[in-house]
């Protein structure tokens, strides 16, 4: 393998300013394991690698983050520092800090949380980011069967342990090539954070999650009582849920799942490609209780029919993505400021979350629950918008609210509200 072929992605990436994941999709398979862990490094700690190997990138951090991506894609400081890390063998800082970060979202963590929670919030999603399966209930009955613990697991190269939040996760420290095992093709797990299972949990039920949400972003473990029999406390029987921004359907599979397959669960989303990633999950995963919608724009006509019926809506609302930095290093290299217009939509991100909140918001029946999320930190979005949805929305009642991650998990804020 060329040592320049990391500059060539990152320039790459400086044409395009993709996504880290689908940068990655088109490098050579061959190439892709050691491009995906080294240039996720340099997006995750450049600073701190340019430290490392006595490499001068700009006077100051503040300076080298104000740089466009026409001065970053030719920067002599950084296609060094690429062939250094290249031909470093792994020998390279694990994890960086403050300095590894645009100032524009440190002074809004600063803002929002104290100096030192953010230079902790930095340290943490700087790091390399876990690798996170939630395990189907055909894989956890197998484990019940063989009595012997996760022996399933056992064909992965690399030990998992149980997951610290979710009773579905399993973690695995370091790269498994969890997509070439035989039983993910049978559908017995799916790869998804921690943090994101916790919040499809909590949109079921709330009570039973709350206790591992934390009132600020977690920058350490937080000791709850584990409870062994919480599974069960998903037996909610026949409800009607609604996943009203579902993506490629990370949630909407755990939640159908949860529900042991009774119910029945609307995925909505706009973004056809992501129905058809949905639809193709759910049938690997053998679930029979989910119908997946594309949506127009202008969705009011689709759902009008379960306006006051849903048991249950998750809003898991789009967002500025702060809390997946680990898994997403390309987001803090975009010099939008946080509060940019989403192109799509022409509105700041908080109103556009607004307006989510506003079309599904009707759905919810009396005595069901919404539940407002992102995947961020900022006050913003999270906070703040509780506060709006109960002065906009008084028979919604703010029932809980937390935040998990960015300690072992991504970043989520959730909240709940029951319907009078």
């Amino acid at each position: 393998m060329k040592s320049d072929i990391l500059s060539l992605v990152f320039a790459e990436f400086c044409e395009s300013q993709i996504h880290f994941d689908s940068l990655l999709s088109k490098v050579h398979p061959h190439q892709k394991p050691k491009v995906a862990r080294y240039l996720g490094a340099f997006l995750r700690r450049p600073w701190t690698l340019a430290e490392h190997f006595g490499i001068r990138l700009e006077d100051s951090p503040e300076a080298f983050w104000e740089l466009s991506f026409i001065r970053l894609k030719k920067h002599d400081g950084i296609h060094r520092l690429l062939a250094e890390i290249w031909q470093s063998g792994g020998e390279i800082p694990t994890e960086g800090g403050a300095h590894d970060f645009p100032t524009r979202i440190l002074k809004e963590w600063e803002k929002d949380w104290g100096t030192e929670r953010a230079a902790q919030m930095a340290r943490l999603l700087s790091q390399e980011p876990l690798t996170t399966i939630r395990t189907h209930r055909r894989a956890r009955a197998h484990e019940q069967e063989s009595q012997a613990g996760t022996s399933w697991l056992d064909t992965f190269d690399v030990k998992a342990r149980v997951g610290y939040y979710s009773p579905l996760a399993r973690v695995f420290k370091g790269f498994a090539a969890v997509q070439k095992n035989p039983l993910f093709q049978e559908g017995y797990y799916e790869i998804q954070d921690e943090g994101s299972q916790v919040m499809s949990l909590f949109a079921l039920n709330p009570d039973a999650i709350s206790p591992r949400l934390s009132e600020a972003p977690s920058i350490a473990r937080k000791k709850f009582e584990a409870d062994p029999k919480l599974l069960e406390k998903f037996n909610l029987g026949a409800l009607t849920v609604i996943d009203a921004c579902a993506g490629a359907g990370g949630k909407t599979l755990a939640m159908a799942d949860a529900l042991g397959g009774q119910g029945r669960v609307y995925a909505y989303d706009v973004f056809e490609k992501k129905i058809q990633a949905l639809r193709k999950r759910a049938e690997r995963a053998q679930e029979r209780n989910i119908q997946a919608v594309l949506l127009s724009r202008e969705p009011e006509a689709q759902i009008a029919s379960f306006y006051g019926k849903a048991d249950r809506v998750l809003i898991d609302s789009p967002c500025t993505g702060l809390g997946v930095l680990r898994r997403n290093p390309d987001i803090k290299w975009n010099r939008k400021p946080l509060q940019a217009k989403v192109l799509e939509h022409q509105v700041p991100i908080t109103e556009l979350q607004r307006q989510v909140v506003k079309h599904y918001a009707p759905l919810v029946k009396v005595g069901g629950e919404m539940t407002y999320g992102v995947c961020t930190f900022s006050k913003s979005e999270t906070l703040e918008q509780v506060e709006w949805i109960q002065q906009n929305f008084p028979r919604l009642k703010l029932k809980h609210s937390g935040f998990i991650g960015p300690h072992e998990t991504d970043g989520f804020f959730m909240a709940s509200f029951t319907a009078d």
